[in-house]
């Protein structure tokens, strides 16, 4: 019999990640193999080897954790297709390529280089919250029989490349004219975005393709504004169009505009909102996370197009794309998620050939966002919380809230986003990271100032500081 206890802090909400030789181990990849396997047996008890295809990103654990992975799934009866080393939206690729039973992604995503993890999918939909809770228990319960299963090597890359490139097929126009600068941060999108920038029109240089697990450039984080800085001086040296950038698993997108303006993820959806076919317009919905700004929501809704802000998390958003058939939702994070002519999946490649295709037809993204109003709106900050007290801090500063607050004023979807008189501020958990995440958007400077004081204040009570910021 088999059975197993997972490191409790690793069974994240949207995935399973920890550090590798402390919270996560080999062991711990093989046990999930297996209960996954035996999972997706139990949800199709016809087939008598299930299909789960298995990828990775290029963390220097990752080869030791596919591998024993793949044997877990052996053991659990799969048939196994291993697409070897690239972006996670190229396993989602994979997967309904193949008309797959499940699929996982061995991935840190953002993580610092000495974190790994798993991304998960059944029948093409996210593998997330209750579902990988269940799994630990199942784990926990254990489970006596073991079936053969077998696994081969495929190739999916070119096909892949083939699919994202589509919307800039027989489209130059004016691209041909443009420099685009790409900063891979040596993840696993870095031989992807080679193939690519050799298929499309346009001058393209691409910075740190090659797959390092050091990551000894920068820390492959589209969302820090240090790690775009390199990206940025290659920009102005080339005279550039655009900088497009890529965390470690290629599903996150970071972009600099031709006057050397970092778009937040919010803003640079409301523009994809321009790539989507204005058909019967006034019933599609655009989804906006809860980080996001008053101003991307209010552009989406003045193109015809309805808006909602929605839970943060990748997996909470493609469910709910499905829920409602959105054709385009975006994360501050920058995840970009299309379901009008794709998948409706974050994949960050597809996202930055949908922003070419604007660009190829002069849908300048610099001149949108020059002219947006002016904002009075924070980056996303980070706080440093435990995760062991990161949800219990939230319950804390709720109870004072509400307190305060008529509940009219407050969203508790994800965390707490506060409306008052000055405008916003938003304190929600990572799920991802040991962080409480800080927004806030005044109607003026000193709106801001004021919402930064009372975030500050909160946070105080609590023992954490926002001194920094």
């Amino acid at each position: 019999m088999f059975k197993h206890t997972f490191d409790s802090t690793i069974l994240r909400s949207y995935d399973i990640r920890g550090i590798y030789g402390k919270t996560l181990a080999k062991e711990d990849a093989f046990m999930l193999g297996f209960f996954f396997g035996i999972t997706v047996r139990k949800k199709f008890p016809d087939k008598k080897h299930p299909l789960i295809i298995i990828g990775m990103d290029g963390r220097l654990s990752s080869p030791s954790l596919e591998e024993k992975l793949n044997e877990g799934l052996e053991n659990a009866g799969c048939k196994i297709y291993r697409i070897g080393l690239g972006p996670t939206p190229m396993l989602y690729f994979a997967s309904n390529y193949y008309k797959a039973d499940g699929a996982i992604q061995v991935t840190g995503s953002h993580n610092p280089r000495d974190y790994n993890g798993f991304k998960i999918v059944l029948d093409q939909n996210s593998f997330f919250g209750e579902d990988i809770q269940k799994l630990g228990y199942f784990a926990i319960k254990g489970y006596s029989k073991t079936y053969n299963g077998f696994s081969k090597s495929v190739e999916i890359g070119g096909k892949y490349i083939d699919e994202i490139t589509k919307p800039l097929k027989n489209i130059d126009r004016e691209l041909h004219k443009k420099t685009i600068v790409w900063d891979c941060g040596n993840g696993a999108s870095g031989p992807s975005v080679e193939m690519l920038t050799k298929k499309i029109p346009g001058k393209h240089v691409v910075l740190y393709s090659k797959v390092d697990g050091n990551f000894p450039n920068h820390h492959p984080d589209p969302t820090d504004e240090s790690t775009l800085k390199i990206m940025l001086n290659k920009m102005e040296e080339v005279d550039a169009e655009l900088g497009i950038a890529f965390d470690g698993d290629g599903d996150r997108i970071g972009v600099i505009d031709k006057q050397g303006r970092s778009v937040a993820g919010d803003l640079l959806t409301a523009f994809l909102a321009n790539s989507i076919a204005k058909n019967d317009k006034n019933n599609q919905t655009i989804i906006l996370d809860i980080k996001s700004s008053y101003v991307a929501y209010e552009n989406i809704m003045s193109l015809g197009f309805k808006a909602e802000i929605g839970k943060t998390g990748h997996s909470n958003i493609k469910k709910r794309i499905k829920e409602i058939k959105s054709p385009l939702a975006g994360e501050m994070s920058g995840h970009i998620f299309f379901s009008d002519t794709y998948f409706g999946y974050d994949d960050a490649l597809y996202a930055a050939i949908r922003l070419l295709s604007l660009t190829a037809n002069n849908i300048e993204l610099d001149k949108f966002i020059s002219t947006l109003p002016e904002t009075f709106v924070s980056p996303e900050i980070k706080v440093f919380c435990s995760d062991e007290i990161k949800f219990l801090t939230i319950d804390n500063i709720s109870k004072k809230v509400f307190g305060k607050y008529n509940s009219n004023d407050v969203i508790t979807l994800d965390g707490l986003r506060v409306k008052n008189n000055h405008g916003w501020w938003l304190i929600r958990a990572s799920n991802t990271e040991e962080a409480l995440v800080v927004r806030f958007e005044g109607r003026s400077e000193k709106s801001k100032k004021e919402l930064f004081l009372e975030v500050k204040n909160l946070l105080k009570n609590e023992g954490l500081s926002l001194d920094n910021y």
